[in-house]
């Protein structure tokens, strides 16, 4: 009898957890290793950030990338992903591994790192450009541009 009065219940709930996937880390994880920020050298801040390229694009282990030296109040002014470390890696989870992508130019100059990206085989062209302050990674910024049907430019985008 208790069964099935809570069987119906169940059911319903079904859909609404599978439209909203939860994430599989806690987002109350203590702070990332790296913030709140640290005073670093520009040669520290070079191997910091590179580190959390390779995390994020080759490793495409974006949790780990953002838990270990993103900021929890990380600023993101992409269009297309909500603000905050926790949204980042719940967004982010599902999109790196899905999307095929090559790192065409990165690099790291005052506080500021640079990500050229060739994704789907040249049909498109993203820049990710973050900002560091001391050890943490606090901002992000990305341009994207798809390559049009009609381009006579044979090196457009790359």
């Amino acid at each position: 009898m208790y069964i099935s009065r809570l069987l119906p219940i169940a059911l319903t709930a079904l859909p609404t957890a599978f439209a909203s996937p939860t994430p599989y880390y806690n987002p109350t994880t203590p702070q990332a290793p790296f913030c709140p920020p640290k005073p670093a050298t520009p040669s520290q801040q070079h191997a910091i950030f590179f580190d959390f390229i390779n995390k994020l694009y080759t490793l495409q282990d974006p949790t780990t990338a953002y838990l270990t030296y993103v900021s929890p109040d990380y600023i993101n002014h992409s269009p297309y992903a909500p603000q905050g470390r926790a949204a980042a890696i719940a967004f982010l989870q599902y999109l790196i591994p899905s999307v095929n992508r090559t790192i065409v130019h990165e690099t790291f100059e005052g506080g500021i790192g640079f990500v050229h990206l060739n994704v789907a085989g040249g049909q498109m062209a993203v820049a990710d450009v973050f900002r560091l302050n001391g050890t943490c990674v606090m901002e992000h910024w990305d341009v994207d541009q798809a390559r049009p049907a009609n381009a006579t430019n044979p090196l457009a985008l790359f």
